[in-house]
């Protein structure tokens, strides 16, 4: 009979352990299962914010170039970088590198009909040699050296150093029916009619162009108030540009050149008293010496003004 009661004791209490250690290990298992639950809602929602924050600077990254380029859409490099070194690959390279895409050359044409990039209708300046482009061959000109040792550049090296990654502010310095032409030939070869601003002090010059290229903004270089109001008057000129020396950057000549419908610019603004007066009269466009200033300025300061302008009309 003892052995029996012995027998049943060990049977119940093996019975209450398995139960025990059953019950235990359910429990175990219902907080392994909520922790990983909880460790799975964690990843999800870190994964969550990580998609979120990827988007939103994607975003970012999208939208900024779009706002650097609007904020550098009303600066023209002046001859790129003005100075010893004006009109060269390195004059042009910190213009771009300091945010700019509209780069200014001037044109200047050899004897045998090739475009060079000079501001100077003679090489004095540039190169201490005292001779007319016109008068050189294109060899003559390619053997110069600048005041910084650059070569004179042509066109079409320009051309081919920077492409579509640009635009391209021309200005034909002569009149003549020959560089007007080689002008057209050079931009019918590249296929650049799509980027180029043409600009010119001869109004005949901008209508001659009007006609081979009626949709290439054109860019009339205004020195007086009469030729202001002229100006006006041709539909062949897109941007009228007005010289900052001879007075003419006024509010009333901006307002002026909107209500025809036209682009109002003026040339050449370097000190940052000259370049908030154009931003806060809403210039369009205008010409600098000083890219990084102005670009700095039209970050800091144009889109607020340029936006309230346009809330204001």
């Amino acid at each position: 009979m003892k052995k029996r009661r012995i027998l049943i004791f060990s049977i119940l209490l093996i019975i209450v352990s398995v139960t025990a250690i059953s019950s235990l290990l359910i429990r175990r298992g219902m907080i392994i299962n909520e922790v990983r639950r909880e460790e799975a809602v964690r990843l999800a929602e870190e994964l969550r914010h990580t998609e979120e924050k990827a988007i939103h600077t994607a975003e970012e990254a999208a939208e900024k170039p779009a706002e650097d380029y609007r904020i550098a859409s009303h600066v023209y490099s002046h001859r790129g970088v003005q100075g010893s070194y004006e009109h060269s690959f390195k004059a042009y390279d910190e213009a771009i590198s300091a945010g700019s895409h509209n780069i200014e050359q001037d044109l200047v044409i050899s004897s045998d009909g090739v475009l060079f990039v000079s501001h100077d209708l003679d090489a004095t300046f540039m190169t201490g040699v005292n001779a007319l482009y016109s008068s050189m061959t294109a060899d003559e000109i390619d053997a110069l050296k600048t005041r910084a040792g650059n070569k004179v550049l042509r066109l079409s090296e320009v051309f081919d150093r920077y492409g579509r990654s640009i635009n391209y502010i021309i200005e034909l310095k002569t009149a003549d029916s020959t560089s007007v032409s080689a002008f057209g030939n050079i931009v019918d070869e590249y296929g650049y009619k799509d980027i180029i601003t043409v600009q010119s002090v001869n109004t005949d010059v901008l209508r001659t162009l009007d006609e081979k290229y009626p949709d290439m903004p054109k860019l009339f270089l205004c020195k007086s108030q009469q030729s202001f109001y002229n100006s006006l008057e041709m539909p062949y000129v897109d941007i009228v540009s007005v010289s900052i020396d001879r007075g003419l950057m006024t509010e009333s000549n901006c307002e002026a050149a909107h209500e025809k419908g036209k682009l109002f610019s003026a040339w050449t603004l370097s000190m940052e008293s000259s370049i908030r007066k154009a931003i806060g009269m809403n210039v369009d466009t205008y010409f600098t010496n000083d890219t990084p200033l102005a670009l700095s300025l039209e970050r800091e300061y144009g889109l607020k003004a340029r936006s309230q302008d346009k809330e204001s009309r």
